[in-house]
């Protein structure tokens, strides 16, 4: 039974974490737009120097080239991860986790060149 609670875990850490920092995220981004929603309806003078004050910042230029690079990272790390342990189940379970931040940091750098370059 031990053995199985062990990964699964491991595993169940990894979406609960990821849950925690998009809900509390979330939690802020609504409470902000809250507040900028009632100064709007009070009649108040919305300047930028406010909003920013509020914690709204724009989002960065390149950052979907950041997080593109970031994830090929990530997954470039656990590929080489699974080819330094000499067993062959493993090299093919790494190369397969692997796959998925691979290729999604591939998108996104795809979508900067495609895309974010071209916004003014």
């Amino acid at each position: 039974m031990v053995e199985i609670l062990v990964p699964l875990g491991l595993f169940a850490i990894i979406p609960l974490t990821v849950w925690a920092v998009s809900a509390y995220r979330f939690k802020s981004h609504s409470q902000t737009m809250g507040v900028l929603d009632t100064m709007a309806q009070r009649g108040d003078t919305l300047t930028p120097e406010i909003i920013a004050e509020l914690g709204v910042r724009r989002r960065p230029k390149h950052a979907d080239l950041r997080l593109g690079l970031v994830l090929i990272a990530l997954g470039l790390a656990t590929f080489i991860t699974g080819m330094l342990i000499p067993e062959d189940e493993a090299m093919l379970v790494f190369t397969a986790f692997s796959s998925f931040p691979l290729l999604v940091g591939l998108v996104y750098v795809g979508l900067w060149f495609g895309i974010s370059r071209k916004d003014g």
